[in-house]
């Protein structure tokens, strides 16, 4: 079984915003709030801030690893699954920041982010919007060794690339950064809205909140989410609060969450989906499930749940499959990368016969 990088930002983001609470008194330090009302006010604290990142992690351990590869035929995927999940697992870190709180962005205000990927302990990529200009760097010699794919299977065929476009492709070749600038990317984006349009390049385009920005909107109403469902949240001091509900009730809502970030995510995540699903629905109905949330200065700063518990022992060898949410108002801002080789759209899209921008 391989989770895909999409996948694991779903699953743990949901994880969390899944698990709702039923009661509890009021804890020490929260100002006489009951558990859930101290919880709901640090997840409604996440864009207080100008900049704020989240990190997830996923680590399973050996045990799981086995059992992601226990129906493999294939020795190479089984390799593959190990050296991604090994080393420290997959980590994904998101990043938005503004010179003003997040939460004040208005529609088409956009903020600066960052999304970051690792796997293995090593880098798979880096995308950055910064001003309206994207910018992007892919270890694509890793890529190619995760694919069982040998590098020269792509460089043979740069020749064949028309000569505008050499310097780019050669620059993620080699792990460095290209970019495309704010022009470009509202003119492409001008150019596409005529498309759905029906070619009338004079229509107003409508003016909507921007990916970032949607993505930290949908992070909070998650979580807030959580304060509605059918769980309990337990004060255990310092901070900490202990989530608890039942297995398929919280499963279920996450594996039906899942399904929008899976869209846009390649491989085989939805047989991935597809086995969770499976196992979800063969948990006895009193099954629990249980997890840690941690506040900091009155906001949401990590939460901890173990997937595995999502699994019968059967699927799981044993093994457990942690996953490690943070979160820091305290991120510096998204910049522009330096030596960045850009890439000309106007040209791209003449070269493949595209309308011109």
């Amino acid at each position: 079984m391989t989770i895909a990088v999409g996948a694991v930002a779903g699953l743990s983001l949901t994880a969390c915003s899944s698990s709702g609470s039923a009661g509890g008194g009021s804890g020490s330090g929260s100002g006489g709030k009951t558990p859930t009302e101290a919880l709901a006010a640090a997840v409604h604290n996440i864009s207080n801030g100008n900049a704020e990142s989240f990190q997830l992690s996923l680590k399973p351990d050996d045990a799981m690893i086995a059992a992601m590869n226990k129906d493999s035929s294939d020795p190479q995927s089984a390799q593959i699954v190990k050296s991604v999940f090994g080393n420290g697992g997959v980590v994904v870190k998101f990043t938005a920041s503004a010179d003003k709180p997040l939460k004040d962005l208005k529609a088409g205000e956009n903020p600066n982010v960052e999304f970051d990927v690792t796997a293995g302990g090593t880098e798979l990529f880096d995308v950055r919007s910064v001003g309206g200009a994207l910018y992007a760097k892919v270890n694509v010699p890793q890529f190619l060794q995760l694919s069982g794919k040998p590098a020269s299977s792509l460089t043979a065929q740069l020749g064949q690339v028309p000569p505008d476009f050499q310097a780019p492709l050669q620059a993620l070749m080699a792990d460095k950064w290209v970019g495309v600038s704010a022009a470009d990317v509202k003119g492409l984006e001008q150019t596409l809205k005529s498309l759905e349009s029906g070619g009338d390049l004079g229509s107003s385009p409508t003016t909507s909140a921007s990916p970032g920005t949607q993505m930290l909107a949908g992070v909070e109403s998650e979580l807030m989410k959580a304060l509605t469902q059918d769980a309990t949240v337990t004060d255990k001091g310092s901070g900490q609060y202990e989530v608890s509900g039942k297995v398929k009730t919280i499963g279920q809502d996450v594996l039906q969450a899942l399904g929008p970030v899976l869209n846009s995510v390649p491989g085989k995540s939805k047989s991935d989906l597809d086995q969770l699903r499976t196992g979800l629905n063969s948990v006895p109905d009193s099954e629990n499930i249980t997890f840690d949330i941690w506040v900091k200065s009155g906001q949401i700063s990590e939460l901890q749940v173990d997937l595995a518990q999502f699994l019968p022992g059967d699927k799981t060898g044993g093994g457990h499959l942690p996953v490690d949410a943070k979160f820091s108002q305290s991120a510096g801002s998204v910049s522009a990368p330096g030596d960045v080789t850009n890439v000309d759209v106007q040209k791209l899209l003449s070269a493949f016969g595209g309308a011109g921008l």
